[in-house]
């Protein structure tokens, strides 16, 4: 059952991978508008320095945990997010479930021509499912109200959105609200590895939570800011959060100690303790 888990300050919501095509898959269906990000270490050391992420982070219908980071981090906080639900994974296995049903999609981003490579892979692989169009990434704010307005007019179930961290969240977040009946989802390199552009890392390696090490391996030149410094800088912010924690959680406990001596319940010479 999906319930929602605070992470460094971000609500999470946790769910099994097949709860969350459910969830989905039944949004999408009803028609309801909505905001859906997947994020991952990286997200979480961007939001760190960029406020409007963090407003487009607390604002989503549903934020899903992305990647080993954003689950090691949690575990160690006590909180764990236990599935890695990335967009990868996850929009495939949406298309498959709903593709009888009629499904449209529209694809938003990526360089010119990998949004129409990636949709015609979906289209093959899931026959049913609908391409209501696609429009690469590079157009300027003085063509975003005719993009807006052609993807009104296409009336796709759901907008997936590849603009990579912060972009694609900070777009969703201003412009969403002019695509009723549309769910837009932020879903980064997606159309990298659905136009095959991009390989993904084997099952194995996927299995042991490690494929960010072959993507490092894959694109070092351009991953290994993001995994190697980024790590770093994602684990000094979970180590933060829970010295944080710990003295807020002892602050707390020192100020009712004080006020029950104080009150006059238990004795201001020892510690606090309910079994004596």
């Amino acid at each position: 059952m999906a319930d929602r888990i605070s992470f460094l300050n971000t609500s999470f919501d946790r769910m099994t991978p097949d709860e969350a095509v459910e969830l989905l898959l039944a949004r999408l269906l009803m028609r309801q508008s909505g905001r859906v990000y997947y994020a991952n270490a990286h997200t979480m050391v961007t939001a760190s320095k960029n406020p409007e992420l963090v407003d487009a982070l607390n604002q989503t219908d549903l934020l899903l945990a992305d990647g080993s980071g954003v689950r090691w981090g949690s575990a160690l906080l006590g909180q764990p997010l236990v599935y890695n639900l990335n967009g990868t994974d996850l929009v495939p296995a949406l298309c498959n479930a709903g593709a009888e049903r009629g499904l449209s999609v529209y694809l938003l981003g990526g360089k010119p021509g990998v949004a129409e490579e990636a949709a015609a892979n979906l289209a093959k692989a899931y026959p049913g499912l609908v391409i209501a169009g696609t429009r690469d990434g590079y157009f300027s704010e003085e063509e975003t109200a005719q993009v807006l307005k052609d993807i009104r007019t296409a009336r796709p179930h759901i907008l997936l959105v590849a603009m990579g961290v912060p972009l694609q969240e900070i777009w969703i977040n201003r412009y969403s609200s002019q695509l009723p009946g549309i769910t837009c989802m932020g879903v980064g390199g997606l159309f990298d590895f659905l136009a095959q552009r991009v390989r993904r890392a084997p099952g194995f390696i996927r299995a042991m939570g490690m494929e960010w090490s072959w993507r490092l391996a894959m694109e070092p030149s351009r991953m290994w800011k993001r995994y190697l410094v980024g790590n770093v800088v994602f684990f000094s912010l979970v180590a933060a959060h829970a010295l944080s924690s710990r003295q807020t959680a002892q602050l707390e406990k020192t100020a009712a100690y004080e006020y029950e001596a104080a009150d006059g319940s238990v004795s201001a010479n020892f510690p606090l303790s309910r079994t004596a």
